[in-house]
């Protein structure tokens, strides 16, 4: 007889053939840390437990071998990421939309804020003034180190980011519960994987054409959807527990297809394994591009590849999802299910 107090996970990384070791300058990810946690948004228990999901180690697996400017920028960006999705969780459709604006808003100017302007918002960031944020020392870092192409398609991404992230929030205000379909149309870009490409060459001019090639394209988009499935299968039980799992793929899975909840963890796990053979057959059929483009091509496809493993690895290695169990759980996949929070 099945257990219905646990689930058992699918092994995501049976068959996957890429891997990496962490960056080596593990000064800067303590040095970003240390910046975000300075903003003060979040109580003092708030902060204990930002800081336990270990943010650091995902910024030093995708992005392992960046330089000391380059890696800084991507520390913050995974930082700063993780504030937003936390403040933005707590915040209507018009307050998150408020947030949207300010954020691109900062990213689209050409010039920094005043030491006394930085100052004055950042002491309100409890209410997340996200402009001071990403305009004062993030996106000023960021433009040291950043081409052209990789600075305006990030703005480009960071927007469609955000807008989702908006869109998100009034679901959840209005109680709209989506089609798997739906669903899926929204967490692409709620996932906010798309703009951290933007950072894997983000020293390097790699034009659109080749971002935009099909083939490149279909690359993204699954790596895209395996860490959505990853992401969903892994937080669904926190997620169950504090009444918060409508934007889960295991939710809607259950609701749209009556299926239980081991019945939805088997089926998204199947589609991440579907998903997952055809993204390693595409990665042995690269295309070909003219010097020095097609170099950067093929390290642009492999930090896709490595961000897979990425998110996974640093899913067990933080404590985000299972707490101090998850070195454990990702030998055995064995998760025994949290009562539901008193409403």
């Amino acid at each position: 007889m099945a257990n219905t107090n646990e689930i058992i996970l699918p092994d995501l990384l049976a068959q996957w053939p890429f891997e990496t070791n962490p960056n080596p300058l593990q000064n800067i990810v303590a040095d970003s840390a240390a910046w975000v946690e300075s903003f003060e948004a979040f109580s003092p228990r708030a902060q204990i437990a930002f800081n336990l999901c270990k943010f650091g180690i995902f910024s030093s697996l995708a992005y392992a071998t960046a330089g000391p400017g380059h890696f800084r920028a991507a520390c913050d960006l995974m930082n700063l990421f993780f504030v937003f999705d936390e403040k933005s969780d707590e915040a209507s459709g018009q307050e998150v939309a408020q947030q949207a604006a300010d954020i691109m808003r900062a990213l689209r100017r050409k010039h920094s804020w005043s030491h006394d302007e930085k100052v004055n918002h950042l002491r309100g960031l409890s209410n997340l003034k996200a402009e001071s944020v990403f305009d004062s020392a993030f996106w000023k870092r960021t433009l040291l180190v950043a081409s052209q192409s990789s600075a305006q398609r990030f703005i480009k991404h960071f927007d469609e980011y955000t807008d989702a992230v908006r869109q998100q929030a009034v679901d959840r205000e209005t109680g709209h519960l989506r089609s798997i379909s739906g669903y899926l149309q929204l967490r692409r870009g709620t996932i906010g994987v798309r703009p951290s490409f933007d950072f894997f060459l983000l020293t390097d001019d790699l034009p659109d054409s080749a971002v935009d090639h099909p083939h490149i394209e279909r690359l993204a988009c699954g790596a895209i959807d395996m860490t959505i499935l990853a992401n969903d299968l892994y937080s669904y039980n926190v997620e169950q527990s504090r009444g918060d799992d409508e934007h889960n793929l295991i939710t809607v899975a259950m609701k749209e297809k009556n299926f239980s909840v081991q019945q939805a963890v088997d089926h998204v796990g199947e589609k991440y394994l579907h998903i997952s053979r055809a993204f390693c057959e595409d990665m042995k059929n690269l295309p070909i591009f003219p010097d020095p483009v097609n170099n950067l091509v093929k390290e642009y496809a492999t930090g896709m590849a490595l961000w897979v493993y990425t998110n996974i690895k640093w899913s067990f290695a933080s404590q985000r999802y299972f707490g101090r169990d998850g070195p454990a759980i990702e030998k055995h996949r064995r998760v025994r299910l949290l009562a539901p929070a008193e409403k």
